[in-house]
């Protein structure tokens, strides 16, 4: 008994959300539309865009079946889109007295779905019977007491006479644990990572007696890959992840991104992947193509705005290097960033004519990363230009954003599940350090707006690292920062720069080999 609330949200709260209210009583389905302004009882619509289909009350559940038009049909509307729909629900015990009178609810919440995506037509295949289930868990790690720590864990996969595919995996989430795990990517490794089967660390510092190549392993040819809110992902029953064998993968690397945000000593996790497998190989040998921006303190994000775009490219020259003659079929997408991402999406572009997007998300939401089966395959050709966007809101910020491996730093990546196995396993850009100083940071200065401190006698990295560090202790909004606030230069500027859709010649594209 009693009524029953949904609403379609642009935050996950009420204020701006289109709503439905609904109940049943003497056995009659009642269901209204209506917009949540605020947080008050919704009014009733003017015009009404639902139409309830059914209702029922049985076992002290209310059902109430319902459509409306996916496109917003009046400014009271919310368009159902590809990507992320945040949902709220609400519910009380008692039917209303009227329809304009519905009570305070006693229950409510909000849950982030995808309504259109995932339901693509080529359904997740039923595992073989034959399938055999791996197990790859870190061994009791004693979480480090800082905010962010990758953890860095090899396994060797079973060995068998002929290659065999990779058919699923699934998150396995320490109980309680689950504010914790942030994001848990499996790599792709050589027989060189076989001496440290036993050990594991801190990825960031390795022990000293682990070599470079072994090192380098990690950020290469991604397995599988997972991340909040996500969950497991069948691959259709047409592609599988070649495994074992000559050529296929016999070792990993697990990388555990532990979000330790109170920064407790108490963590003890055994957290991981579990991964399927079936010897009996299906059509085709698929692999995960990474794009985006490298994870750089290049990627400057200025404080203070409501909307920021970072275009990342790989070019026509790439893909033509990378992708077999016949090209790539794309048919699932996992979009990151991180806290101030809200949007991400994959433009795809072939002899300079824009086709549709690859996919989309304009309502991305951090807690929110799933794996989505695309509604169609995707065909990838030598020559086309793939674009990854990333859009963010740095308006509750007062410093630069840069990009990095913490939560409060950010990303910009796209992983495309494809197949056939294409010869590289990544396309990454990121503008180069030294046209960065001097497009950007050179004029700063020589303007009086910047002190620069980076030693330019050291490396490159050490040089992005000094940079980045410079840019993060200006507080945009107090003290002597504010002569450069008010004349927006450092924000503009940097807006510009990052914006700017003609850098591609100060763009350093990396190629990174499929092992």
């Amino acid at each position: 008994t009693g009524w029953v609330g949904l609403g379609f949200s642009p935050t996950g709260f009420m204020p701006e959300s289109d709503v439905v209210i609904g109940w049943v009583k003497d056995g009659r389905g009642y269901l209204k539309d209506r917009f949540a302004a605020t947080r008050t009882v919704p009014p009733i619509d003017h015009f009404q865009n639902v139409q309830l289909l059914s209702s029922s009350e049985a076992e002290g559940m209310t059902i109430l079946e319902f459509k409306r038009k996916l496109a917003a049909c009046e400014p009271k509307d919310r368009s159902i889109e590809e990507g992320t729909t945040r949902i709220i629900y609400s519910y009380n015990d008692n039917d209303p007295v009227s329809e304009d009178s519905p009570a305070r609810h006693q229950v409510s919440g909000r849950v982030s779905v995808n309504l259109l995506s995932g339901t693509g037509n080529v359904e997740p295949a039923s595992l073989e019977a034959d399938h055999v289930k791996i197990s790859l868990l870190n061994s009791n790690v004693r979480v480090p007491a800082t905010p962010t720590t990758y953890w860095c864990s090899p396994f060797k996969l079973p060995v068998l006479q002929d290659e065999a595919h990779i058919i699923r995996f699934d998150p396995v989430v320490q109980r309680n644990h689950e504010e914790l795990i942030h994001h848990i990517v499996v790599y792709q490794c050589g027989d060189d990572i076989q001496p440290f089967l036993n050990v594991s660390w801190d990825c960031d510092n390795p022990p000293d007696n682990v070599p470079s190549q072994v090192r380098k392993c990690r950020g290469l040819t991604v397995i599988t890959a997972w991340a909040v809110g996500g969950a497991g992902f069948s691959f259709p029953s047409h592609v599988g992840l070649p495994m074992s064998g000559a050529t296929g993968t016999q070792y990993v690397l697990m990388e555990t991104h532990y979000n330790n945000e109170q920064s407790r000593s108490t963590y003890v996790d055994s957290s991981g992947m579990a991964v399927y497998y079936t010897p009996t190989k299906r059509q085709n040998d698929g692999a995960i193509f990474q794009l985006g921006h490298i994870v750089s303190p290049l990627l400057l994000i200025p404080p203070g705005l409501s909307s920021v775009e970072v275009q990342n490219t790989c070019p026509g020259r790439c893909t033509r290097a990378a992708l077999p003659v016949g090209g790539i079929n794309v048919f699932a997408s996992l979009l990151h960033s991180h806290t101030v991402g809200t949007a991400v999406w994959v433009e795809h572009i072939r002899n300079k004519t824009k086709l549709p997007n690859i996919d989309q998300n304009f309502n991305y939401d951090f807690n929110f990363q799933d794996v989505v089966l695309l509604r169609n395959e995707v065909k990838i050709l030598p020559d086309d230009e793939i674009q990854v966007f990333c859009r963010y809101d740095t308006s509750d910020r007062t410093a630069v954003t840069i990009g990095g491996e913490g939560t409060l730093d950010e990303m910009c990546l796209a992983f495309l599940l494809v197949y056939p196995k294409p010869t590289v396993a990544a396309c990454l850009s990121q503008v180069q350090r030294r046209s960065f100083v001097a497009r950007y940071i050179v004029p700063a200065v020589v303007a009086g707006y910047y002190v620069n401190t980076v030693n330019s006698t050291a490396d490159d990295e050490t040089q992005v690292k000094q940079l980045a560090a410079d840019l993060r202790r200006i507080d945009f909004s107090t003290g002597a920062s504010v002569r450069l606030w008010r004349d927006n230069y450092l924000r503009d500027r940097l807006r510009s720069y990052i914006c700017s859709p003609v850098n591609y010649d100060y763009f350093m594209i990396l190629l990174q080999c499929n092992r």
